[in-house]
C-alpha cells in the first residue's frame, strides 16, 4: 500500500472540519483514523477517503417524508440589563 499521509491542516481544509473539532474527536476516539509519528499527527489519505464515504448523507427524500410536529418550550427567557 502506497498511502500518502495528510497533516491535520490538510484534513481540515479538505473536509471543512475545524482543527479544534478534529483535535476534540481524537481525544474522544471519534472521527477519521489517525497515526502518531512522535508528536506528529497524520491521517492516511486512503483511510480518510474510506471514512468520508461512510459518513451519513442528507437531503430531501420525498418518498419517506417525516411530518414536523410543533414543540412548545417551557423555558422562560429573562431580559438582561
Amino acid at each position: 500500500m502506497n498511502s500518502r499521509f495528510l497533516t491535520e491542516g490538510e484534513v481540515s481544509e479538505r473536509t471543512q472540519i475545524s482543527l479544534a473539532t478534529l483535535r476534540r474527536w481524537r481525544l474522544e476516539n471519534r472521527g477519521p483514523k489517525y497515526h502518531k509519528f512522535g508528536s506528529l499527527v497524520r491521517y492516511g489519505e486512503e483511510e480518510l477517503s474510506r471514512w468520508e464515504q461512510t459518513q451519513p448523507t442528507g437531503g430531501e427524500n420525498t418518498s419517506q417524508s417525516i411530518p414536523v410536529k410543533s414543540v412548545r418550550s417551557n423555558v422562560l427567557l429573562r431580559k438582561s440589563g
